[in-house]
């Protein structure tokens, strides 16, 4: 009885689970046909997407010479070290030498002491004027020996003595005579004369200093011709026009001084034949014109006077290039990938689209990159922005035309 008892328990039991699971069940089927029936439709509504703002530039034709810089220092076309072919002192120096000054070509600028070779030269000269009066002396009995002896008055062997000394005579009148040349050079050798007209950089010994053989007395230079040579990469020697064939590009070169700059006509003057094997470049000469007169750039600041172009003095180049046709100079940042240029084209007021436009660069300047557009589209500016995700046509608004206060308020409207 009790066992029956305790089935009809467990029985009771698991019915009343299965009622409430059944309850359950049922409950949230009946809540979800509920939720079905109630719920709240949503409308697809689309999505106005803010449009881009952007910054341009209008950008006009480039119809010069594009433009090649580099760097250098101011140098002489010449600079020599004078010294004497031989030793001796210091007898006498030139002005200029003396006062770092001016001198002409063939000026003396340095005297040794000559005096053994000049009285070695005056000696030669009277032994070679004694050599001639004895030559004329022998040469006179010579013609008289030979009209006596053609009419019988002379013997053969006085004839024959008179030709000897003729002979040694004249032998010795040559020896003399190349004496006289080796001691006018010894003379010479004694005095500097200026191989050109310059002026004098530097003093490096005194009168009645002794000085050895090559050693250096003073240091000259072409103060009328000075130069900046510069290092040119070999794409920018590309553009400059006769690089290889006597070039006569002009250039500008400008020198900062005290807070001033002075510019200088200039010229290509020559090229260096060889590569820098370090560097890949070419070593190019540029020439200035009229040294002397400068132009001061900023002419409305306190001036002390016209500089030289001073020895070393740190100098910018600007070489005139060759002209290109259809070229603009836009900035660098403004190159897209596969040497693309994005353009805006307005269509109202500040609303415009995007415009990809193909593009050559030729020339980089820095900052400033010169570029060949065939055809540049008409009525379009540059875009300066860079631009997330872009495509032709997309929808942009120019910063520029409408100012940034007024398009940030239409963009958080």
């Amino acid at each position: 009885m009790k066992k029956i008892y305790r089935l009809f328990l467990v029985f009771i039991r698991e019915a009343v689970w299965i009622a409430v699971a059944i309850a359950c069940v049922y409950g949230g089927f009946r809540g979800y046909q509920y939720l079905g029936e109630n719920r709240e439709v949503v409308e697809i509504q689309p999505v106005e997407r803010p449009v881009a703002l952007v910054e341009t530039i209008e950008v006009a034709r480039f119809e010069q010479p594009l433009p090649v810089r580099s760097e250098g220092f101011v140098s002489p076309y010449r600079q020599v070290s004078v010294s004497a072919q031989s030793g001796g002192r210091i007898s006498n120096l030139h002005p200029s030498v003396i006062n770092l000054g001016t001198f002409s070509k063939g000026e003396v600028l340095v005297q040794l002491d000559d005096g053994s070779e000049r009285a070695l030269l005056n000696q030669t000269l009277a032994n070679v004027e004694a050599t001639q009066a004895r030559l004329i002396l022998v040469e006179a009995q010579l013609k008289r020996t030979e009209e006596l002896q053609s009419r019988g008055f002379a013997s053969q062997q006085a004839l024959d003595q008179l030709l000897s000394q003729k002979a040694e005579l004249t032998a010795s009148l040559n020896s003399l005579i190349a004496a006289q040349e080796s001691a006018s050079i010894a003379v010479n050798s004694k005095k500097i004369v200026a191989p050109f007209s310059g002026a004098v950089l530097e003093k490096l010994q005194e009168v009645g200093s002794v000085v050895a053989s090559g050693q250096s007395i003073a240091e000259i230079y072409t103060n009328n011709q000075m130069e900046v040579i510069i290092p040119v990469r070999e794409a920018e020697a590309a553009l400059i026009p006769g690089m290889f064939e006597d070039s006569t590009a002009k250039a500008r070169v400008n020198v900062g001084f005290a807070g001033q700059t002075y510019q200088w006509n200039a010229h290509v003057s020559r090229v260096d034949p060889a590569l820098d094997p370090r560097t890949r470049t070419l070593s190019v000469s540029i020439g200035l014109d009229n040294v002397g007169k400068p132009v001061l750039l900023n002419p409305n600041s306190p001036s002390f006077g016209t500089i030289p172009a001073l020895i070393n003095a740190f100098a910018k180049v600007q070489i005139d290039g060759i002209e290109q046709k259809n070229t603009y100079a836009i900035p660098s940042t403004a190159i897209r990938s596969d040497n693309q240029i994005w353009v805006f084209e307005a269509t109202e007021d500040d609303l415009g689209t995007l415009l990809a436009v193909d593009a050559r660069p030729t020339h980089f300047d820095g900052e400033t990159t010169y570029v060949v557009v065939d055809n540049w589209p008409a009525g379009t500016r540059l875009i300066l922005t860079s631009i997330a995700a872009p495509k032709p046509g997309m929808p942009l608004r120019d910063l520029t035309i409408k100012g940034t206060e007024m398009a940030a308020a239409d963009l958080g409207e």
